[in-house]
């Protein structure tokens, strides 16, 4: 299904609002899955199933506290929003998190391409100095100082398990770009330049089922009709005669 970039951005909003993200959260949703839709991965997918892991009380609507963690490797326990931990771990990337040299592990995250999404951006956006790497249970992704993003997939047989509908991260900073020889190579400069501009062009290209669900959420912010709205509402009255 073909979507424009507006009409998707605004849907991904409606959707994000319709479970009661608060609104820069719902912002902010927007551009990481923007971004993976444009490349070629399933974002409409990753929102759908972030969003209803909240509205079903699968994850919390809360912010983790990435500071507090003080061990050489960090890990936490629980399902984690992958939307929350996205809006913490992007304002946290300017405030010098993750340190160098110290890995970071993310054991179950409802939507660990979304968080990687919505991090890479942002390293891009601030310009850090470092190499920031992300290794998911199918891709490992980094961000370059110089805004170049790599995406490989990772060889058959070498992916990290995880709990159905939850999959663990890990995360580092260093001055080494991250090895990708490995694997099948998905993204770089060149194949994101050429996929912004085929999105340009011809829109969006997303899963009928994922439309709906999402529409589905962003429905909710409609207002019921009633007695009063049809009355006074634009067109026909109480009787199609009016």
């Amino acid at each position: 299904m073909r979507q424009s970039s507006t009409e998707f951005g605004q849907l991904l909003f409606k959707a994000g609002r319709g479970v009661g993200l608060p609104l820069g959260i719902a912002e902010d949703l927007v551009a990481p899955i923007f971004w993976l839709q444009t490349c070629g991965f399933p974002g409409d997918g990753e929102a759908l199933n972030a969003l209803t892991a909240l509205d079903e009380g699968r994850v919390a609507h809360e912010f983790p506290d990435l500071f507090s963690l003080s061990n050489d490797v960090e890990r936490t326990s629980g399902t984690l929003s992958g939307i929350y931990l996205a809006a913490v771990g992007c304002d946290s990337l300017q405030l010098g998190w993750p340190r160098q040299g110290k890995e970071i592990h993310f054991l179950n995250v409802d939507s660990p391409l979304l968080f990687a999404a919505a991090l890479l951006l942002a390293h891009r956006r601030v310009k850090i100095d470092l190499v920031l790497s992300i290794e998911t249970e199918i891709y490992v992704l980094s961000s370059a100082p110089n805004g170049e993003v790599l995406c490989r997939q990772k060889e058959p047989g070498k992916e990290s398990g995880g709990a159905q509908g939850v999959a663990g991260i890990r995360l580092w900073v260093s001055n080494d770009a991250v090895d990708h020889s490995s694997g099948t190579l998905l993204l770089d400069a060149a194949k994101e330049a050429q996929l912004q501009r085929i999105c340009e062009t011809e829109g969006l290209c997303a899963s009928p089922d994922s439309i709906r669900g999402l529409k589905s959420l962003a429905d909710r912010l409609l207002v019921p009709e009633s007695e009063r709205s049809l009355k006074f509402g634009a067109g026909a009255g109480l009787v199609d005669s009016d």
